[in-house]
């Protein structure tokens, strides 16, 4: 028996803006379903129509069968056996891009398939999720100034160590993309800070797309039991930039360096007041959820409740 809860019917985009500068998005998620088959991961579980999926000519990570479905980056791995489909230990894996969390939730609500992810409990695993904050107006989450202090070494950190990464035109040297990287990228949790505009320049080749002229982008990537907890926040309080806040506090604090001081020992200097500003405009950063009728949502957990899902009953119906 499973039961489901904080289902509900209609629900905002998982996003939130504050004073139209900082939005938080999920901009990735990754899971595997077990004992269902491909079929009932897309029509149960992310309640989508088989119709609307093209198989593509080979799979990846260990899968044979790869579908993905038209409306974004949404594919869904599985394995044939004599060109059919199958239920093995591999399970199915589902890999939502940023672009494809985008187009889903047009459609469906990241949201409530987080919440039934974690209602399967064993029958599901959670591999990724990314938070992402982005400031549309370079101001508090500024990549040249976190750059240089990061080049200053006026920071201290959990993670040891931080990469930064430029992309350049091979023609005339021009930049077209710059990246910092705080914590391995193989690591089960680390921050990306990177020019969202400058990619978005690169990669849009519609020339009439408006895209914003400032635009950084901060990305916590977080990966199997850290990709669970957080998700387990996420359905008992939509207050997911106290997350991000808390893992930024965790893991890395930007410092002003003393004037006139000798102390060398950067856990004694200050924070910079920069970054506190960050950290407090990203706490209240909310993901959005209207809440439905009272009547009609104690229907749908009462209904969730008493169904077998593995009879044929879906939480989202």
């Amino acid at each position: 028996m499973y039961t489901f809860y904080y289902i509900r019917e209609k629900e905002m985009p998982v996003t939130s803006t504050i004073k139209q500068t900082l939005q938080t998005s999920i901009d990735w998620l990754e899971f595997t379903i077990f004992q269902l088959s491909y079929e009932d991961v897309i029509e149960r579980i992310l309640q989508l129509k088989i119709e609307d999926f093209a198989d593509l000519s080979k799979g990846k990570f260990g899968y044979n069968a790869q579908t993905k479905w038209g409306n974004g980056n949404l594919f869904v791995l599985f394995n044939q056996v004599d060109d059919e489909p199958c239920i093995n230990h591999m399970g199915v894996h589902v890999i939502l891009s940023g672009t494809g969390c985008r187009a889903y939730e047009s459609q469906k609500s990241l949201y409530t398939l987080i919440n039934v992810l974690v209602a399967l409990e064993n029958q599901a695993k959670l591999s990724r999720i990314d938070l992402a904050i982005d400031d549309f107006k370079d101001e508090l989450i500024k990549f040249s100034r976190i750059r240089k202090a990061a080049l200053r070494s006026e920071f201290t950190s959990r993670w040891n160590k931080w990469d930064e990464l430029n992309s350049r035109s091979t023609g005339d040297g021009k930049l077209l993309g710059q990246t910092m990287y705080f914590g391995s990228q193989t690591s089960d949790i680390f921050c990306r800070i990177y020019d969202k505009a400058l990619e978005q320049k690169r990669k849009v080749k519609d020339k009439d797309k408006e895209i914003p002229e400032k635009w950084t982008r901060l990305e916590i990537v977080y990966r199997k039991e850290r990709a669970k907890m957080l998700a387990l926040h996420m359905i008992e309080c939509s207050n997911v930039g106290l997350v991000i806040r808390r893992t930024l506090q965790q893991y890395i604090r930007f410092v002003q360096r003393p004037k006139n001081s000798k102390d060398s020992n950067k856990s004694r200097w200050k924070t910079a007041k920069w970054w506190e500003r960050l950290l407090e405009n990203v706490e209240p950063l909310k993901l959005t959820v209207k809440r439905q009728d009272k009547t009609v949502d104690e229907m749908i957990r009462k209904r969730a409740q008493t169904s077998d899902f593995n009879q044929g009953s879906s939480p989202l119906n």
